[in-house]
């Protein structure tokens, strides 16, 4: 049943991402509502559950994507180990705390993805990259996090009260 509703979850992120969260670009950036899964799941799974559930949403992300594969597997599954990594080591609870969790993981990923498309595939990207689009997918995703959390945090409790469940912390 959890693995049920995780996966109702990724479709619905998915399919808000690809289509509706398009007419909602800034700057031609949009919010990454997966990135944001991954670190509220390396946050409240219990374990190495959330590194899981990290690789598992950037490989799928890779594949819906069809461009660079590896990329996103790698970011998610990272950014996923620092937040399973810290989440006992940091109070994530508050606007604030997930607000900059979410920032300086957008900032990771886009770092990830730049180094990448740069020394592996000796790709060309435009500096503005770096300084004027990646600032605003972090500031972006940050400012959709905490709602996103918001509402994560609400099926989390209903799951963990309509099924006790050994994958989710219990806070």
């Amino acid at each position: 049943m959890f693995v049920l509703i995780q996966f109702l979850i990724l479709v619905v992120l998915f399919s808000a991402q690809t289509t509706f969260l398009e007419n909602f670009s800034i700057a031609g950036v949009t919010p990454d509502l997966a990135l944001i899964f991954v670190v509220f799941c390396g946050i409240h799974f219990k374990g190495s559950r959330g590194i899981g559930m990290g690789f598992t949403v950037g490989l799928i992300q890779d594949c819906l994507s069809g461009g660079l594969l590896g990329v996103n597997t790698l970011s998610k599954s990272l950014i996923s180990f620092f937040f399973s990594t810290l989440k006992d080591k940091l109070m994530v609870e508050g606007l604030l705390p997930i607000f900059l969790f979410i920032i300086t993981a957008s900032l990771l990923d886009g770092i990830i993805f730049y180094v990448v498309l740069v020394t592996l595939f000796k790709g060309a990207v435009p500096g503005s990259f770096l300084f004027s689009s990646l600032p605003i997918y972090a500031i972006y995703n940050g400012c959709v996090g905490p709602i996103l959390f918001y509402f994560l945090d609400l099926n989390r409790k209903w799951v963990l009260h309509k099924i006790p469940n050994p994958y989710l912390r219990q806070s």
